[in-house]
């Protein structure tokens, strides 16, 4: 019973020793709070909502699988290469909030890099200990933040010179965490020269840290650099009390920064010189906002003429004699390099730590008598020795005192809001997928018109997109409306089946004779009839008590959006212009595959040899898949910052030109990685290619149209897609395609 009784007294204390810090836990915190998006992780999709808009305080890649918030610096990045036409107002503006707030705070609790590099420290290796060349080194941050981050945007045409040629998170987070996702494998291909350096530099940066503190953020972040202008005017962070300061360089010591004084641009605000003070001239700005009386009680000035005698520590390693340390007080804090400081401060310590607490706990306190005895509270009117010792300014022990502590609280409460902040995070950012009804299997009679001989209709058809349309003889709004249907239908008939469901209750009219009257039987629509045995209507939600018109897009047997419109008391039906919404929707949510029919993609084009005549004037403004039938289309997927697509699009002329008239050669921009200027950026880098004088049709992709969504894209650039005359996709490359394997493909389509 004794062993057992040891081992787990063995096993608390070793817990107890190595329990983290609150540092580490908020800095852990902070860490999951900024990735909550953990199902990224699983999926290997980075989150594109609306809080994607908001930056995160600390470096933290915008393509990480589980980013939650934007990068201030890829925000900051971008809104410099967009001042051209907009001033980034919004980024400088958080930037100050942050910095005028917590500055440098946030690299030393709330940054998941800096959390990374100080884990990779404890690393037990030999470390590079800080010296004057290092202090020289950290402003290596501010000439990146002039050039890399603000210069090279500006004037090169939007470079995000520091995410795409630095940045180690970008790496890591962003290319790294997508690559290790067997669903990006197509992204492989993508990997150039670019990425080699840049994983090379994250290797280096990765093992500085092992034997330099924080390597990359005292040398090479311009976000601490950012954030270090703002040390001084900070409502957050750690301040010195100069009149208590004896300058023993204790603090400078400590830190494994390289500061010059407590709370300049390169101090971080860990806090960790706060307890290694003697006497206690280091605290932290603000708290009396948050929490009051919690303050150590001042010293009387007639003891503090016993702290004079504390040693003051000079270059040669000599003391100052008590007169000496008087005349000082107001003298600025001398800098001491670490070389110098060492031997003399570890003789010290222990004797200015002595001195301090000897000051300290001769402090008494003398109950302070009520000004009158009605005015007294119980508190203060209750019996006390005449003299108490008071440590830290806290009266009292134990849990009384604990919970009496306003700064006990505030923490408490604090943690509270903290946790239950990040269970919604993550609650929010990780709840599946809005469930996606299927429509049961159903097999109804039809009606006789252009698209049915009056046998039966099955949902089981191949066709990707349908829409349900249930009407009645005896529902007004549902029969008017059939002529809204019929004209939506005869722009997409051939990307879409339309069928009409007339509801059975309580409508005793001849069916077909109704659709003969109303000339309906001319329609190319299937027109179908509920039963009771099926009653596949109420299936969508209709009551039929009640009934009314109710439309319906699937997609591949999913219900995809349901209209079932009432105005003003009225019931109405969906216009022509709004089932195309409804179906432009569900068509963007949808991929077609090799094998299926390509849908209607219409295109704005930019000027090249292959939409212009002899004059150099555009022959037309719009590509269509549509009007392309007939003739084989290759479509390519590039964006003008892609190595592999532009070094694949010369090659792609080539063999244009060799199969000639045959096919239609076609490369769409994407319509995420736009370059500065948009469009006519573009347009800018064709014509400083040459490309303009290929026979390359050059269009433009759409986040409204995602063309590259609907035939297949993952991510990976280029993609490849060739369709057949019939307008069938014949043939998808996920990455670059061979020259050699490209012509193959286009012959045998051609030889189908």
């Amino acid at each position: 019973m004794a062993k057992v009784k040891n081992f787990f007294k063995k096993v608390g204390l070793w817990f107890k020793n190595h329990a983290p810090s609150k540092r580490r836990l908020i800095q852990l915190y902070a860490a999951l709070l900024v990735n909550a998006n953990i199902k990224g992780y699983i999926t290997g999709n980075i989150y594109t909502g609306k809080l994607k808009n908001l930056c995160s305080p600390g470096l933290n890649c915008y393509s990480c699988p589980g980013a939650s918030f934007a990068c201030p610096l890829g925000a900051l990045q971008d809104s410099m290469a967009q001042s051209g036409d907009r001033a980034g107002f919004y980024i400088i503006g958080i930037l100050a909030l942050f910095g005028l707030t917590l500055a440098r705070t946030i690299c030393g609790f709330l940054c998941p890099v800096g959390l990374g590099q100080e884990l990779l420290h404890k690393i037990k290796t030999p470390k590079l200990k800080k010296s004057r060349y290092t202090r020289v080194m950290s402003f290596l941050k501010y000439i990146i933040l002039a050039v890399m981050v603000i210069a090279i945007p500006l004037i090169y045409h939007g470079i995000p010179a520091f995410c795409k040629y630095i940045c180690p998170a970008g790496t890591f987070e962003g290319a790294v965490g997508l690559l290790s996702n067997s669903n990006n494998t197509g992204f492989f291909a993508m990997l150039g020269n670019l990425f080699t350096w840049k994983f090379c530099l994250l290797v280096f940066f990765i093992v500085g840290s092992i034997f330099v503190y924080r390597f990359f953020c005292r040398f090479f972040c311009p976000l601490g650099a950012i954030y270090g202008f703002f040390n001084k005017w900070a409502l957050i962070g750690v301040k010195l009390d100069e009149s208590k300061c004896v300058d023993c360089g204790m603090c400078i010591q400590t830190c494994k920064m390289d500061i010059k004084h407590v709370g300049d641009h390169e101090c971080i605000n860990c806090g960790e010189c706060v307890s290694v003070c003697p006497t206690q001239a280091i605290s932290w700005k603000g708290s009396k906002i948050f929490v009051k009386g919690a303050q150590i009680s001042p010293v009387p000035a007639a003891e503090t003429a016993s702290a004079a005698p504390l040693a003051s520590v000079m270059e040669n390693g000599s003391t100052l004699t008590a007169q000496t340390a008087e005349a000082e007080d107001t003298a600025p804090i001398r800098v001491f390099p670490e070389e110098e400081t060492a031997p003399v401060v570890s003789e010290l310590v222990a004797h200015s730590r002595t001195n301090a607490e000897a000051v300290l706990e001769s402090v008494t306190v003398e109950p302070q008598p009520s000004a009158t005895a009605e005015n007294a509270s119980p508190e203060t009117s209750a019996p006390a020795k005449s003299k108490r010792k008071v440590r830290g300014g806290v009266k009292g022990a134990g849990m009384n005192t604990a919970v009496k502590n306003p700064k006990f609280v505030v923490e408490l409460c604090a943690w509270v809001c903290a946790l239950a902040l990040l269970i919604v995070m993550l609650v929010c950012y990780n709840l599946p997928e809005k469930p996606q009804y299927r429509v049961p299997n159903f097999t109804l009679t039809t009606y006789k018109s252009l698209a049915s001989d009056g046998g039966e209709y099955s949902n089981d058809s191949k066709t990707h997109i349908k829409v349900i349309y249930f009407w009645s003889t005896d529902i007004e709004a549902s029969v008017t409306g059939m002529s809204e249907i019929n004209k939506f239908y005869q722009n997409c008939r051939d990307e879409v089946e339309v069928v009409a469901i007339h509801c059975y209750y309580k409508d005793d009219r001849d069916v077909q004779s109704f659709i003969d009257e109303q000339g309906w039987n001319n329609y190319n629509i299937t027109f179908a009839q509920d039963n009771m045995d099926v009653n596949i209507y109420s299936w969508f939600g209709g009551d039929i008590s009640v009934p009314k018109p109710i439309t319906a897009v699937t997609i591949d047997g999913l219900l995809h959006s349901k209209f079932e419109g009432e105005k003003d008391g009225e019931i109405v039906v969906p216009t022509a212009d709004e089932l195309f919404n409804m179906f432009a929707a569900a068509k963007r949510d949808t991929v077609f595959l090799e094998g299926d029919r390509c849908p209607d993609i219409t295109l704005k084009t930019y000027k090249s040899a292959g939409t212009c005549d002899g004059g150099g004037n555009l022959t037309y403004e719009e590509f269509s898949t549509m009007e392309s039938r007939g003739t084989v289309t290759v479509i390519n997927f590039w964006y003008t910052t892609c190595d592999p697509c532009v070094a694949e699009l010369p090659y792609f002329e080539k063999v244009r030109a060799e199969f000639g008239d045959e096919i239609i050669m076609v490369a769409v921009h994407s319509a995420t990685a736009m370059p500065k200027g948009g469009a006519e950026g573009v347009q800018s880098f064709i014509n400083s290619t040459g490309w303009n004088d290929y026979g390359i049709v050059f269009a433009q992709d759409t986040q409204e149209i995602a063309c590259y969504k609907m035939l297949g894209g993952s991510g990976a650039y280029p993609t490849t897609a060739i369709i057949d005359k019939d307008g069938y996709i014949s043939y998808f490359m996920d990455g670059p395609v061979e020259e050699e394997e490209l012509r193959e493909e286009i012959s045998k389509t051609l030889n189908k």
